[in-house]
């Protein structure tokens, strides 16, 4: 399945949902080494061609095509 990161695309395994953290990883690989980083990420062409938001901790049904936009928003 193919997601689009930042305009980029990534081949991510099938799976029903995809968590906060893999989209952010995706889009920025340091992530796991920046906790103090706060992201914000927004997603389009989701299941049944809806629009939304991916918060922290969270979750979003898996669509092959999705496209994500993930913005680091502040650090600390």
């Amino acid at each position: 399945m193919t997601i689009v990161v930042n305009g980029t695309p990534h081949e991510v395994p099938k799976k029903d949902e995809l968590t906060y953290v893999e989209v952010v990883t995706h889009a920025y690989p340091d992530y796991p080494q920046n906790p103090g980083a706060t992201y914000s990420v927004t997603y389009t062409r989701g299941h049944n061609d809806r629009d939304g938001i991916l918060s922290p901790g969270g979750t979003v049904k898996a669509k092959d095509g999705m496209a994500f936009r993930v913005n680091r928003t502040s650090e600390s």
